[in-house]
């Protein structure tokens, strides 16, 4: 059967599977209204070894993807509420919680009241514990007769210490949050005189569903410019405002790599071919290998990651190279010869689309679920554009002859002016390769820090950090999970963790605080039972009447009663359920900024207790897997030139030697400029030894010194990545940015560099 009737067949059966791709495309992103994920925890790596750990940050990082939180004010309390008021106008509908009304509190105290004799400080319970009968009456008495005396639930003679008064100021001082006058405020610790409302606004579904957050973000506007004008400070926090603004980011980077890409190989393809047949084409073959990406990655992951998506726009310039390869191959030949050229091409172009995707699949080796994203993405999208040119390009490409432009041929010699570097300037080029990268290795600076991957707006940064100094909230990023056979168990490893915690002299957040467990509960009513016996008779004898002290409110308060409250709201996200095999809980913490109080945390060992640094955790797999990645790289050189070595025999290391002295050269110059390396300086390698090595193969396909097409083919292909991948040294995403930059150097050096490994044949 000949190549022209196989590839009939196989372009109508790709036209059916291309097709299939369109229609689920347009059924997820059309009808079910589906939007890229732009979540950055989805694309870490979950903590395979500790699934509970990786679970419990995920039940923290859900609970707070809901929430915007806004501090308005910086002036007296007047002025906080009337531009607290202006702003809630300005909101209009939009769900706010910014009061707790008489009724809320009574709800708090119909849950602890009846309890009230099994809730105890630390600090009562040490002083029930040691004082003597006649210090604790003298107590008491004082208590008696003060106007007032905290809060206090029921008579004096129910609790004449005021213990209950004390456990609900000590749960108070957790939080700077106070209510006055029905409103949640807040005092600025180093400024008595600045005042702060709170307003809490609840998304109905995630903070990075980018509609509902973007439904949001024109009335959240409005209402900070309507404080603003009122002369108030308006602080904003939460994970919604840093999707949105992921979201806008990642919007204009599309716009800016897509739309700079596609102009500049339109641009290319004029000048290389003077018409717009073979642009078009090429066209169809990227939106084809993106159409078939997108398929295929949302059939892989069930989602698509804003990351990939914008990623995958530099895809254009990659998938190019097919098509261009095969226009620069078709020029100067007659419509009927393109079936020869076609068959003559085949084995090249599959063993350049080989190693391509060899590099990407690579990228598919550490744990990263966005990273394995782009692996799949790019893979896919190569073959699929690759395939679109061997099966339809022939086909689509059947009428007129295409005379080499003056450009096309201008360029096709340059090709003239490299010449063929014998033994003496091989080695010279490798000793200077060698000088560079020492100078390079003196200069080389490595930090796998998480946050050096931060990409949100200063200000929105900013803003955060003031924000957190106000409310001295705990941090997600550092803590604890507990967990327990039964709930009772979980709440006492939770209590003795808490003690060990304040004796080193961190702030602590816990459920336990707000729900003691059942033992503690019935060690403190024991407790106050005996002192409150002991404690009747000697205030009887100083009062001259019968009192009967601390009768009542003995029950007992339990999770589920708890939870059911509007009292247990605040706390609520850190009880996360049945995680593994029992129930867990998160305490957070405050003052675990330095790295010997974290380590110290770390070497915590208690029952049931394990401490969680994901920050830390991160940054170690990224050192880790930096390290694992040079030598996939090692590895993915030996293997292409085992591929090659198959073509090409004893002469494969011409093909394979210019990307691997563009790889050593790169880091030399990323080290020289001042980037700090990290492992996304090193994935980006593994790509370029894909691309790279294309210019070699073509090139050695066809070594004569006056053969254009090879050169013109490599010229427009790396012209082409170098506008893609090159663009992405300008993203705001620093990990789009590394790859970006190591590419524009890799890329720039690769085809620099081949022409000279090329044996000199006329």
């Amino acid at each position: 059967m000949s190549l022209e009737r196989v590839t009939r067949r196989l372009a109508g059966l790709w036209l059916v599977l291309v097709l299939a791709c369109a229609a689920h495309n347009l059924w997820h992103w059309g009808f079910a209204h589906r939007a890229p994920v732009t979540d950055m925890l989805a694309m870490l790596p979950r903590d395979e070894q500790r699934p509970v750990a990786a679970q419990a940050t995920q039940a923290l990082a859900d609970a707070g993807s809901r929430r915007v939180s806004v501090l308005i004010g910086g002036g007296d309390w007047g002025a906080a509420q009337a531009a607290a008021d202006a702003f809630l106008q300005a909101l209009g509908d939009v769900p706010a919680r910014h009061r707790v009304g008489d009724a809320d509190q009574q709800r708090w105290l119909d849950l602890y009241a009846p309890v009230r004799q099994g809730l105890m400080t630390s600090q009562a319970r040490e002083r029930l514990t040691t004082a003597s009968t006649a210090t604790l009456a003298d107590q008491a008495l004082a208590t008696l007769h003060q106007p007032v005396a905290g809060p206090r639930v029921g008579s004096w003679a129910e609790d004449p210490l005021g213990l209950f008064g004390q456990w609900l100021a000590e749960r108070g001082q957790g939080s700077r949050v106070r209510v006055q006058d029905g409103r949640l405020m807040l005092t600025d610790g180093s400024d008595p005189g600045c005042h702060f409302a709170l307003v809490l606004i609840e998304l109905p579904g995630s903070g990075f569903e980018i509609g509902a957050v973007r439904a949001l973000m024109p009335r959240l506007d409005a209402a900070t410019r309507a404080a603003e004008a009122r002369g108030a400070t308006v602080l904003q926090a939460g994970v919604p405002l840093f999707a949105a603004a992921a979201s806008d980011q990642a919007e204009r980077e599309i716009h800016t790599i897509g739309l700079g890409s596609l102009l500049g190989i339109v641009a290319l393809t004029l000048m290389a071919f003077r018409s717009l047949r073979p642009r078009l084409l090429v066209m169809l073959s990227m939106a084809v290998g993106l159409l078939v990406a997108t398929s295929v990655t949302l059939l892989c992951f069930g989602e698509l990651h804003l990351v990939t998506l914008v990623f995958g726009v530099s895809l254009l310039g990659v998938a190019e190279n097919y098509g261009t390869n095969y226009f620069s191959a078709r020029q100067g030949l007659p419509p009927v010869e393109r079936w020869t050229m076609l068959a003559r091409q085949i084995p090249v172009v599959s063993l350049a689309m080989a190693t391509t995707v060899i590099g990407y699949a690579m990228l598919a080796l550490p744990p990263f679920p966005g990273l394995r994203q782009v692996a799949v993405f790019s893979a896919t999208g190569l073959v699929a554009a690759f395939v679109t040119v061997l099966w339809w390009f022939p086909l689509l490409d059947g009428q007129g002859r295409m005379a080499p432009t003056r450009f096309a041929e201008w360029l096709g010699s340059r090709r003239a002016r490299w010449p063929s570097l014998g033994a003496r300037g091989l080695t010279l080029l490798g000793l200077g390769t060698l000088l560079l990268a020492a100078a390079g290795a003196s200069r080389l600076r490595v930090d796998d820090d998480i946050r050096q991957l931060q990409s949100a707006p200063p200000a929105l940064v900013a803003q955060q950090r003031e924000f957190a100094r106000l409310m001295q909230a705990p941090g997600v990023a550092q803590f604890f999970v507990v967990q327990g056979e039964t709930e009772q168990a979980l709440l006492e490893h939770e209590e003795a963790l808490t003690a060990r915690l304040r004796a080193m002299g961190l702030g602590v957040q816990a459920v336990s605080d707000w729900l003691p467990s059942l033992r503690r509960q019935r060690e403190d009513q024991a407790l106050a039972a005996r002192r409150m016996t002991e404690l009747q008779p000697v205030i009887e004898e100083r009062l001259g009447q019968p009192v009967s002290l601390g009768r009542g409110a003995a029950g007992e308060l339990t999770p589920r009663a708890w939870l059911d409250s509007p009292a247990s709201e605040p706390m609520r996200a850190q009880w996360l359920g049945w995680l593994g095999d029992g129930p867990a809980s998160a305490v957070l913490l405050r003052g675990a900024e330095s790295r010997e109080t974290r380590d110290a945390l770390a070497a915590l060992r208690l029952p049931g207790v394990s401490w969680v640094d994901k920050v830390g955790e991160v940054s170690d797999l990224l050192g880790r897997y930096r390290v694992l990645m040079i030598a996939v790289l090692l590895l993915g050189h030996a293997l292409t030139w085992a591929a090659l070595a198959w073509r090409f025999g004893r002469t494969s290391w011409r093909a394979l030697a210019p990307t691997a002295l563009a790889s050593v050269l790169t880091v030399a110059l990323l080290a020289l400029s001042g980037q700090v390396l990290q492992l996304f300086h090193i994935l980006p390698l593994l790509i370029l030894l894909g691309l790279g090595v294309d210019y070699g193969i073509f090139m050695l396909e066809q070594p004569g010194r006056r053969e254009t097409r090879p050169f013109l083919s490599v010229t427009l292909a790396a012209a082409s990545t170098l506008l893609s991948f090159g663009l992405l040294a300008l993203s705001g995403t620093p990990a789009l940015r590394a790859f970006g930059l190591t590419l524009l150097f890799g890329v720039f050096l690769a085809w620099c560099l081949t022409p000279f490994f090329v044996p000199d044949h006329d």
